[in-house]
C-alpha cells in the first residue's frame, strides 16, 4: 500500500473509533454553537458602538485570558483529569454565555467584555485538555498528523454549517437567540464527553502551588528556548499573529462600512472560509507523506498572508469570498502541521507547561497586533491594514524556513496510559 493510501486508511480508522467519534461530534455541535455567539457579539458590539476601538476591546477581552491564565491551565490540564476538566468547562460556559442576554443598550456593552473575558478563562482550560485526549484515544490507529488533521475538521465543519445559519438567524430573530444557542451546545458538548471510555487521568500529581508553578513556568521555558522545533513555531506566529490579530478586530466593520454586508453576508464569508478548511483538510492527507512538516507550514503562511493582503485591496464582496476560501485552505494544514511539530517533540509530561508558555508568548503578539488595529484603522484606513497585516504574516515564512527544525523521532520517555499527548493550539484566524 502507498503512503498516501496509508494515510487515508487511518483517517478511516480514526473515525471508527467510538470514543473520537464522540468528541468529534461533540465539538461540532459545540463549535457550531461558538460561531454563532462570535457573530452575535461582534454584530451588536458594532451596532451598539460603531466604534473600531470597542472592537478591538471586545476582541481583546477574548484573548487576553489566553495570556493570563494559559500557564496555569498547563500545569492543572498535567496534574487534574482531562476528561473532568472538558467537562466542567462546557458546563460552566453554557450558563456564562447566557449572561449576554442581559445587553440592551450602549452603556452595558461592558457586560460583553467581562463575560466575555469570563467565558474565554474557562475555555483556556479546555482546549488543552481536549488535545492532550485526543491522541490517547487514538493510540496504535493513525499517525500524529491523521488524527490532529481530523480534529480539526470540527473546526471546518462547524464553519461550513454555524456561520451561515447563524447569518439567517440573527437577521430574522436577533442576537439573543444565537446565545441560547450556544449555551445548549455546550450541554450537547458534556453529554458526548461522558461517553468517552478513554481515561483522562495523568501522571503528575504533585500539589499545585506557587513554588512548583514557577518552577514548572521556567522548565516549559527552558525547553523552549533549547529546542530548535519550539523556538522555531515561537518566532513563526509572534510574526504571523502580529498579522493576523488586526483582522479579528477590523473584520465585521470593513465588510459591513466597505461592502455593506449584512449578518447574511458575515455568516457567507466564514462559510467560505470553512470550504476552504474543508479542502485543506483533505490536502493534508496527501501532503503529509510527500512533506516536511516545516515546508508545509511555511507554504500555507505565504498562502495565508496573500489571502489577508487581497482582502484589503478587492472591491468586490465576491473577491473577498474568494480570498478568505484560499485563508481556509492555508489554515486547515498550517493548524495540522503545527500540532503534530509540537506533538513529536514534546514529551507528555511537560506537553502543558511547554504549550502554555508557547501560547503566552504568541499571545503577546496577537495583542499588540489588535490593539494597533482598533487605533490604526482610523488613521489609514482599514483597506491599508489588510493589505499591512497580510505583508506581516508572509514575512513569518523567514523564520519558518530558517529556525524551524523537523524532529526526526518522537521524544523518548515513558507514558502513563497509552500515548504522547498532542499540541493544538496554533493559529487562529
Amino acid at each position: 500500500m502507498e503512503a498516501g493510501q496509508q494515510q487515508r486508511a487511518s483517517f478511516v480508522d480514526v473515525l471508527r473509533n467510538r470514543d473520537f467519534l464522540a468528541l468529534w461530534l461533540g465539538q461540532v455541535i459545540s463549535q457550531i454553537g461558538d460561531s454563532f455567539t462570535f457573530l452575535a457579539l461582534l454584530i451588536t458590539v458594532n451596532q451598539l458602538t460603531g466604534s473600531t476601538a470597542s472592537m478591538g476591546l471586545m476582541m481583546i477581552s477574548l484573548t487576553l485570558p489566553q495570556l493570563l491564565f494559559s500557564f496555569l491551565a498547563g500545569v492543572i490540564v498535567d496534574r487534574v483529569d482531562r476528561k473532568k476538566i472538558m467537562i466542567l468547562s462546557d458546563l460552566l460556559r453554557a450558563v456564562l454565555v447566557l449572561a449576554f442576554l442581559t445587553v440592551r443598550s450602549a452603556d452595558q456593552v461592558y457586560i460583553f467584555y467581562i463575560v466575555g473575558f469570563l467565558v474565554s478563562a474557562v475555555s483556556v482550560f479546555f482546549w488543552p485538555a481536549k488535545t492532550a485526549m485526543i491522541p490517547r484515544i487514538v493510540e496504535g490507529e493513525a499517525k500524529p498528523l491523521s488524527a490532529n488533521a481530523l480534529s480539526q475538521t470540527s473546526r471546518v465543519a462547524a464553519m461550513l454549517i454555524g456561520p451561515a445559519l447563524a447569518g439567517f438567524l440573527i437577521a430574522w430573530l436577533g442576537t439573543s437567540v444565537a446565545f441560547m444557542v450556544d449555551s445548549v451546545t455546550y450541554l450537547a458538548s458534556v453529554i458526548a464527553i461522558m461517553t468517552i471510555t478513554t481515561r483522562g487521568e495523568t501522571m503528575d500529581q504533585e500539589r499545585i502551588g506557587i513554588k512548583m508553578m514557577w518552577q514548572r513556568f521556567s522548565e516549559g521555558f527552558s525547553y523552549m528556548l533549547h529546542n530548535g522545533t519550539v523556538s522555531g513555531i515561537v518566532v513563526t506566529l509572534l510574526v504571523a499573529l502580529l498579522g493576523v490579530g488586526a483582522i479579528e478586530v477590523l473584520f465585521v466593520p470593513y465588510l459591513q462600512g466597505e461592502f455593506g454586508a449584512g449578518p447574511e453576508g458575515l455568516g457567507f464569508v466564514q462559510t467560505a472560509q470553512g470550504v476552504g478548511m474543508l479542502v485543506g483538510s483533505v490536502l493534508i492527507g496527501n501532503m503529509a507523506s510527500r512533506f516536511r512538516l516545516t515546508r508545509i507550514v511555511a507554504w500555507t503562511i505565504a498562502l495565508l498572508g496573500v489571502s489577508v493582503a487581497a482582502c484589503g485591496l478587492v472591491s468586490q464582496f465576491a473577491l473577498i469570498l474568494i480570498a478568505l476560501f484560499f485563508a481556509g485552505v492555508a489554515l486547515a494544514p498550517l493548524n495540522a502541521a503545527l500540532s503534530t511539530l509540537m506533538q513529536v517533540t514534546v514529551p507528555d509530561d511537560k506537553l502543558g507547561r511547554v504549550g502554555s508558555v508557547v501560547d503566552t508568548s504568541i499571545t503577546l503578539s496577537y495583542l499588540i497586533s489588535m490593539s494597533g488595529a482598533a487605533f490604526l484603522a482610523d488613521a489609514f484606513g482599514m483597506s491599508t491594514i489588510f493589505v499591512a497585516s497580510g505583508i506581516i504574516t508572509t514575512l513569518a515564512v523567514i523564520p519558518a524556513l530558517i529556525m524551524m527544525k523537523e524532529p526526526e523521532t518522537t521524544p523518548p520517555g515513558p507514558l502513563p496510559l497509552e500515548t504522547r499527548a498532542a499540541s493544538e493550539q496554533a493559529v487562529e484566524a
